[in-house]
């Protein structure tokens, strides 16, 4: 992004890129889980990915970042419906053991990913420029655009029904209020606050309207039965807490390690890394046992290690711990999240019913989002309280002390402490959330009989 940003002159856009991608992603997930139900799941996935495809093709000709933020909306309206339905497609082909095998390589293949990622993307846009990232994405995306369309056949009936357009349109523009608010960089008063009160107003109140019409048509978007029974529910649940964990300590541990410690931004993002290699680790461990020993058992341990992490990362704030500590605690919420996420998606799968198993799939990685994008803004705000509160007007340092630039040196101690205390609190209300979610799985589905 700073060579982006150096080429196109768009710093005060600079958090769009991402946001605009997120948002758009997000929002289209039930649509897609929903008309994959309807019209089939081959159709609808290639439509995604020439979606994908057509979007990265225009990031890479991006001569503006007004442009570029406008390719990535259009990149994220494809992203949308590639890994939810690649989900719900296991689920229509396998029994349950080997979609659980099969899930865990979903899992093993993503965390590999998210750490070949980023490297592949830094030494591309040294060796060929910035460009040359979404332009990678063009022979992936033909690639898989011809297996789908070639190879793949359709692992499920149509159904005889129409999309619930008034549903969608309410869906879509209550939680891009939501987000909206949690997004957008308000100001801490005045006309940014007042906007970002509005938002979620007016994203609660459409939330509210989609679910009254949810109870009064014959083919809803989003069955309300997902709701009302603890079988879906309650891993739904689960599953905003897991995103908040997910979100939550990639945010803050790093600005942890970095602003607190005074470690380097390689650190900072090195001490999540454990977390990613024990999620990809543990899923595969998990994705066998579950067959076994059921649901509720496995996500109760994957709960409990990441509370004994959250409990290590709180330790490490509040007893000078140094960045080993932090990312020994990593692992252990890692760890947790692997057999965690593994048994919400497959109790998911397992208790809705066949003709809905697009849409509750799609929820899955929905909730996740929405409450990680929820929950670090509200402890987003709680830290920007704190620091205000104990560096007022020097506050605006803080970020400068984090990028080694403009802080007087004998503020640099007073930055450091103040970021230390104010993460205290969120990361007690992180433990706070992971006790929260070992009670939620009390009412997960236990064992399954295997299909097939």
């Amino acid at each position: 992004m700073p060579t982006i940003i150096g080429d196109l002159n768009g710093l005060p856009l600079y958090s769009w890129v991402f946001s605009v991608y997120l948002l758009a992603a997000t929002v289209t997930m039930p649509l897609y889980g929903r008309l994959a139900d309807i019209y089939g799941r081959r159709r609808v996935l290639l439509i995604a990915i020439v979606l994908f495809v057509a979007g990265a093709t225009v990031c890479a000709a991006a001569r503006s970042m007004p442009q570029l933020i406008v390719a990535r909306g259009f990149q994220g309206l494809g992203a949308g419906g590639l890994v939810p339905i690649a989900i719900t497609v296991s689920g229509d082909l396998y029994s349950l053991p080997e979609r659980a095998r099969v899930q865990g390589l979903f899992s093993s293949v993503w965390g590999l990913a998210s750490l070949v990622g980023p490297m592949a993307g830094a030494a591309l846009t040294l060796a060929f420029g910035w460009r040359s990232i979404f332009f990678l994405n063009l022979p992936l995306g033909f690639l898989a655009l011809a297996l789908v369309a070639t190879q793949m056949k359709e692992s499920r009936e149509p159904l005889s029904e129409r999309l619930d357009v008034a549903g969608a349109l309410t869906l879509t523009l209550g939680v891009t209020s939501l987000l909206l608010a949690t997004l957008r960089k308000a100001g801490s008063g005045g006309a940014g606050t007042a906007l970002r009160i509005s938002l979620l107003v007016l994203g609660a109140l459409l939330l509210g309207v989609f679910a009254w019409l949810q109870t009064r048509r014959a083919h809803p978007l989003i069955p309300p039965v997902l709701f009302t029974r603890a079988a879906t529910a309650a891993p739904y649940l689960s599953g905003v807490l897991i995103g908040t964990t997910i979100y939550g300590v990639d945010t803050f541990v790093p600005l942890f390690v970095q602003g607190a410690r005074g470690g380097t931004a390689a650190a900072a993002g090195a001490v999540v890394t454990p977390l990613v290699l024990g999620w990809a680790f543990s899923a595969a461990v998990a994705a066998r046992a579950i067959v076994r020993h059921g649901f509720r058992k496995i996500a109760f341990l994957g709960a409990l290690l990441i509370l004994i992490g959250f409990a290590g990362l709180l330790a490490g704030a509040t007893h000078d711990a140094g960045v080993v500590f932090v990312s020994v605690a990593c692992a252990f919420v890692g760890c947790g999240l692997g057999p965690a996420a593994i048994a919400q998606t497959l109790a998911i799968q397992e208790a809705a019913e066949e003709r809905d198993r697009g849409v509750a799939t799609s929820l899955v990685p929905f909730f996740r989002t929405v409450g990680g994008a929820l929950g670090v803004g509200a402890l987003g705000g709680i830290l920007a309280h704190g620091l205000t509160a104990r560096l007022g007007a020097s506050a605006d340092v803080a970020g400068a002390h984090l990028t080694g630039s403009g802080a007087a040196p004998e503020l640099a101690s007073a930055v450091r402490l103040a970021i230390e205390s104010s993460l205290v609190p969120v990361f007690w209300i992180l433990l706070a959330l992971g006790v929260a979610n070992v009670v939620v799985i009390r009412w997960f589905p236990g064992k399954a009989e295997p299909a097939g």
